[in-house]
């Protein structure tokens, strides 16, 4: 399997758009959930595991997107996955990966992990620590298959939004026509400009509005063209993909 260097990223998202975008709230207890003990999770869109594997809504290239809650001292079991791009944002704590490819790695938070599936991969995520695991996992189909999996993270680093992951451009490259920014907020307004010809979904973590109207913590948000700005404290995760 290939793996890719650990990147920083310091980039600052800026924008020219001056009217808010649009957007439409989902409010987490609205989300189909799941509690097993050692993990709880809402499923924005088709659920993963469970009753409610298998429905939902989807967006696009956007199948899953699961945030999820992994207890001390406990980890999914080894399980499979082909052609399939999937995506973790470790939110807190230190989530645990390893594969049957010989990678063993440690996540702390304000990581974006990319397991880019293809030919075949088998794997398991877990948390060897006293504290939770939160972690956000999305999947994306991807626009080409097969090939040899390819293993990469990247770390948060700086104010603003900043692109972690896409087509091209970013420090984790996607099979699939995807943008991942991140943005963590302590106070300072963080600004994103949202473009006419892309869908955009983001997940609120923390105490934070976007474009003035306050989100519980896990909340979805649909979004439209427009300018968006989030305060408060926390943690925003938006994903922009083609038309």
């Amino acid at each position: 399997m290939k793996r890719s260097h650990m990147w920083g990223l310091s980039l600052l998202v800026t924008v020219s758009c001056t009217s808010p975008a649009p957007m439409k709230l989902r409010a987490p207890d609205t989300l189909p959930a799941l509690d097993m003990g050692w993990l709880s999770l809402r499923d924005h869109f088709i659920a993963t595991v469970g009753p409610h594997s298998g429905q939902g809504e989807r967006m696009g290239p956007l199948v899953v997107m699961a945030d999820a809650t992994i207890a001390p001292k406990s980890s999914f079991p080894m399980h499979p996955h082909q052609d399939i791009e999937v995506l973790s944002w470790v939110v807190s704590g230190t989530l645990r990966h390893k594969d049957d490819h010989g990678g063993t790695d440690e996540l702390a938070a304000g990581t974006l992990q990319l397991m880019s599936a293809r030919d075949g991969i088998v794997h398991a995520e877990g948390n060897l620590r006293d504290e939770p695991v939160r972690l956000l996992q999305f999947w994306l189909e991807p626009t080409s298959r097969g090939g040899e999996p390819v293993y990469s993270k990247v770390a948060w680093a700086g104010p603003g939004f900043q692109l972690l992951a896409a087509r091209e451009g970013a420090a984790l490259s996607l099979r699939q026509d995807a943008q991942v920014y991140a943005a963590k907020v302590t106070g300072a307004k963080a600004t994103l400009g949202l473009p006419k010809n892309r869908r955009a979904y983001g997940v609120s973590m923390g105490a934070i509005t976007w474009n003035g109207q306050a989100a519980a913590d896990g909340a979805g948000v649909v979004l439209q063209p427009g300018e968006l700005t989030v305060e408060g404290t926390g943690q925003a995760l938006v994903i922009l993909l083609a038309p």
